[in-house]
């Protein structure tokens, strides 16, 4: 064997060799590039991946647990009643979390919120057949419960077979941009 072709051979052997260095190079660092979550896409509508959580947006227009701790103790009510309206609070806070969270899960679009005797009273902006959908809570929180400190009103799924009342559902509108929600800083 001559000289050129053995160098030929070897000019072969190391190209080949950096070629497999390069392609492995490549496909491990595609690898890894694939096994990073993608943030979640904040939009909602008909094609929507993943929408904003209900937490995020209710934490974004209700007031924080120290903001409502801090109200309460500027109360002339017993440290019991305080107790029992904060923990009432955040019972209703977190129930309407876990049914929007749910919702999200099955495909549910539509909710109502169900008023309760007390509700009826401060919750002047909602008729009783009314109904919200998922992207008034994405770019509204502030229209869910709760309201007020003892405020009973719970939001429900709205359910296609649901029948309202003669007046028929009735959609929870603005009043000239504002939705006029009660001041949270009220008992019911």
């Amino acid at each position: 064997m001559d000289l050129s072709v053995i160098l030929i051979v070897v000019t072969i052997i190391v190209l080949s060799i950096i070629l497999a260095a390069i392609g492995a190079y490549v496909v491990i660092h595609s690898a890894e590039e694939k096994e990073e979550a993608p943030p979640p896409i904040d939009v909602s509508g008909q094609y929507a991946v993943v929408v904003r959580p209900a937490r995020l947006s209710m934490e974004s227009v209700k007031p924080s647990e120290t903001d409502l701790k801090k109200w309460l103790s500027s109360q002339n009510i017993s440290e019991e009643e305080k107790s029992r309206y904060f923990e009432q609070w955040q019972k209703t806070y977190e129930e309407t979390i876990r049914i929007i969270d749910e919702g999200d899960r099955n495909g549910t679009v539509t909710y109502r919120i169900e008023l309760g005797p007390k509700g009826k009273q401060y919750c002047k902006f909602l008729n009783e057949e009314n109904f919200i959908t998922r992207e008034q809570i994405r770019n509204h929180a502030e229209l869910l419960p709760p309201y007020v400190f003892g405020c009973d009103c719970r939001l429900m799924p709205k359910l296609p077979w649901e029948n309202p009342g003669k007046s028929g559902w009735k959609a929870v509108v603005p009043d000239n941009g504002v939705y006029h929600v009660p001041d949270w800083r009220q008992f019911a």
